[in-house]
């Protein structure tokens, strides 16, 4: 089995960028502002020494084990963290999204590392680029689900006029909403090239395009799109938030139960 201290470093890297989060929005001292972006960025540097470690070890990518999908799936998790960040400027929502990152993490760290047989065609760059932005994918919806919840609680918040400390010093309700559309933006994007790269990869490896995984992969990208056009054309921010939820947990059926149960071609357990 695969050493993982620079994984478990970047965990507690993690934590650290957490708990000055958590700091950070309590007491608004400006000295800790920079300091959860800077351990997050030190941390997924880190990571990527363990994936590339573990890849080694296994003399295959990192996902052909769950601990390392998972690991990767964290990875990705920070990454789209930084994007937002940079892009929005927003740091108290930090609090709300790193510990997604750390859980992920830790998670793919505690997970055992007995890979798979390999399935028939699973080499190349065409299933590699195919899974990794599939993966970037999930973690860019699971943040727009996490944002969209905290816009909802917020929304409600507003409405019963109950805004204490705590609330007025989280985002606006304006800012999660543009987070979130940038998250979906993201999330939308990479999956389309991640399906165009798995059709590829399907019709030079299995000859054929038949099968319920590409029919749900497909589904989730027009609700997402139909989000995105309806945003645009003015809906409310708790009509985007809550299909932005249900457009995630279409994600999760397709993740787990059509992968599982339905798919025939695209099942890799």
């Amino acid at each position: 089995m695969a050493s993982h201290a620079l994984g478990w470093l970047a965990v507690a890297l993690y934590a650290g960028a957490e708990v000055f989060a958590v700091l950070s929005l309590i007491s608004r001292r400006t000295g800790v502002e920079r300091a959860p972006s800077l351990l997050v960025g030190a941390g997924l540097a880190l990571h990527f020494g363990d994936l590339m470690h573990r890849s080694r070890a296994l003399g295959s990518v990192p996902y052909r084990t769950l601990g390392g999908s998972v690991s990767l799936f964290g990875w990705m998790l920070g990454i789209a963290y930084l994007f937002l960040l940079f892009r929005h400027r927003e740091r108290s929502i930090g609090p709300f999204l790193i510990p997604f990152v750390l859980a992920a993490t830790a998670l793919g760290m505690s997970l055992p590392d007995a890979p798979s047989a390999p399935s028939q065609g699973t080499r190349g760059s065409l299933f590699a680029f195919h899974v990794a932005l599939a993966i970037l994918a999930y973690a860019a919806f699971t943040f727009s689900f996490v944002l969209s919840v905290l816009y909802l609680i917020q929304n409600r918040q507003i409405r019963r006029k109950r805004t204490g400390i705590l609330f007025s010093r989280l985002p606006a309700l304006e800012v999660i909403g543009r987070m979130n559309r940038t998250s979906v933006g993201v999330g939308l994007t990479v999956l389309a090239l991640s399906l165009a790269f798995g059709l590829a990869w399907a019709r030079r490896v299995w000859g054929t395009l038949g099968d319920p995984k590409l029919e749900w992969a497909a589904a989730t990208i027009a609700i997402y799109a139909f989000l995105l056009w309806m945003d645009r054309r003015g809906w409310e921010g708790p009509r985007v938030a809550v299909l932005s939820i249900l457009g995630f947990g279409v994600l999760l059926f397709s993740y787990s139960i059509v992968n599982l149960y339905f798919s025939r071609a695209h099942s890799f357990r």
